[in-house]
């Protein structure tokens, strides 16, 4: 059974009070985030700096080339949920699957923040492929396989905001939501991806006085 509560993303003026509608709330989710990106990390195999110029565009590594170490770690798409220009709006399911009531709105500001260690989590030497995207979010839910543990009583310390480093960065990057300790999950349509992606090369040494540096840095287009 799905969990009674639903969460938006949008600028606060435009998150509905009171009774709702599930049509209106999918209009509303629809001009919140519409920005964000794809990424890919892979362990670095034999691939040398200077073969970035090499790597495909559209980051689909064959595993079986650049040395038998090279492999994918992580594949994810990634919104950008703006908690600088964005709110939250929980709403609240009853008998009627059309008829919703907004329990709670506020700024993602607000909300709890919580650090999450997102790839690479060990040393090494690796490769990162990123590309922006632009995408449209349908209202969030609890995913279905953490649903029952989540209480249906609405609290909001419950609702956190996930941050982690990506790849090379050096600050931190809203990554998602949880409820509860369970991940809030936003079905996505997407649109055309951006004509241009970023690959780097960088390494990982925790035991190091800079535990990260980056190799190279390369822009490629479209093919």
């Amino acid at each position: 059974m799905a969990h009674p509560l639903v969460f938006l993303i949008a600028p606060l003026a435009l998150l509905p009070e009171g009774e709702t509608t599930w049509a209106d709330l999918v209009s509303i989710q629809h001009q919140g985030p519409s920005t964000g990106f794809s990424l890919r990390l892979f362990t670095a195999g034999e691939t040398s700096n200077e073969a970035l110029a090499d790597l495909p565009w559209d980051g689909q590594l064959d595993p079986g080339s650049g040395g038998s170490l090279r492999r994918l770690i992580c594949d994810a798409e990634i919104p950008c949920f703006d908690p600088q220009g964005n709110a939250i709006g929980i709403y609240q399911r009853s008998s009627d699957p059309d008829a919703l009531h907004c329990i709670d709105r506020f700024s993602l500001l607000e909300a709890v923040n919580e650090t999450c260690w997102f790839y690479p989590t060990h040393d090494g030497r690796f490769l990162s492929w990123e590309r922006d995207l632009t995408l449209t979010l349908e209202p969030g839910v609890v995913a279905s396989e953490g649903a029952s543990a989540v209480p249906k009583d609405y609290e909001r310390s419950q609702l956190a905001l996930l941050w982690s480093l990506l790849a090379d960065d050096e600050s931190l990057t809203c990554v998602g939501l949880t409820y509860g300790g369970q991940r809030i999950e936003w079905g996505q349509l997407q649109g055309r991806p951006d004509s241009k992606a970023n690959w780097r090369a960088f390494s990982v040494d925790t035991q190091a006085e800079v535990s990260l540096t980056v190799h190279a840095r390369l822009q490629v287009l479209e093919a």
